[in-house]
C-alpha cells in the first residue's frame, strides 16, 4: 500500500482554489477515491491474469439503496466527482470491476456519509490484514485500527480508524471481503462521530448494499 503513501504526500490543489470549502472537498474525495481504488487494483482478479481465485470471488455486488436510514442517496456533485477523481488517480479499473462513488445527504441536501468502493473478483487471502495495511499506509499505528465485526453472509472483514490529514480529522471503516470493497466516512466537516457508531452504520449499509449477483 505504499502507493497510498505517496499519493498522501503529493495530493495538491492546482490554485486558483475557488473557496476553502471545495478545497478540502476535492481533497478529501481524492484521498478515499485513491484508498479503495489503489486496493481494488491491486487484488482484482483480473490483475493475475486469469489466474484462479477463491470459491467464492464475484459472488456479491454492489446496488446502493436509494435510501439509507432516513438518508437520501446521491450519486453526482462536485463530492462524487471528487471521489472518481481519486479512484482514476489509481489507475483502471480492471476488467469485471464496478466502482463506486455516493453520498448519502439529510433532507436538507447535506451529506452525511460518504462510500467509495469497488466490487469485483478479489484474490486478497486476509482481507482483514490488507485493510489493516491499507490504514498504516494512511499514517495510522496499528494500535489505532480497531477490528469490528463486518456482518453480513458475505464474510469477510471490518476495520476502522481516523485518519488525519492537513484539512482535518476523518474516521472511517473499510469492509473487504472476496466481492467488495468500500470506505465509508462522514464528510471532514461535519461533526465527529465515534468509530463504534460508525462501524455500525457502514455494517448496516453493507447488509442493504452487498447483494447476490447471480
Amino acid at each position: 500500500m505504499n502507493e497510498i503513501t505517496q499519493y498522501y504526500g503529493n495530493v495538491q490543489v492546482t490554485p486558483p482554489v475557488p473557496s476553502k470549502n471545495k478545497r478540502v472537498l476535492k481533497v478529501v474525495g481524492m484521498v478515499l477515491g485513491f484508498a479503495a481504488g489503489s486496493f481494488a487494483v491491486k487484488f482484482a482478479l483480473g490483475a493475475l491474469g486469469g489466474a484462479d481465485g477463491p470459491a467464492d470471488a464475484g459472488r456479491y455486488k454492489l446496488v446502493p439503496p436509494a435510501s439509507f436510514q432516513s438518508l437520501t442517496l446521491q450519486v453526482d456533485g462536485p463530492r462524487v466527482d471528487a471521489i472518481k477523481q481519486g479512484q482514476n488517480q489509481s489507475g483502471p479499473a480492471q476488467p469485471g470491476t464496478t466502482r463506486v462513488a455516493v453520498v448519502y445527504a439529510d433532507q436538507a441536501g447535506t451529506a452525511q456519509l460518504v462510500v467509495s468502493g469497488a466490487a469485483a473478483s478479489f484474490r486478497d487471502e486476509d482481507p482483514g490484514a490488507e485493510l489493516t495495511t491499507a490504514l498504516k499506509g494512511m499514517g495510522l499505528e496499528e494500535a489505532e485500527i480497531t477490528t469490528h465485526d463486518a456482518g453480513n453472509p458475505a464474510g469477510g472483514a471490518m476495520r476502522c480508524g481516523t485518519v488525519v490529514i492537513a484539512e482535518g480529522s476523518m474516521p472511517m471503516c473499510m469492509w473487504a471481503d472476496h466481492s467488495s470493497l468500500v470506505t465509508v466516512t462522514v464528510p471532514i466537516e461535519n461533526e465527529p462521530v465515534t468509530i463504534d457508531a460508525l462501524a455500525a452504520q457502514a455494517r448496516e449499509l453493507r447488509a442493504a448494499m452487498e447483494v447476490s449477483a447471480s
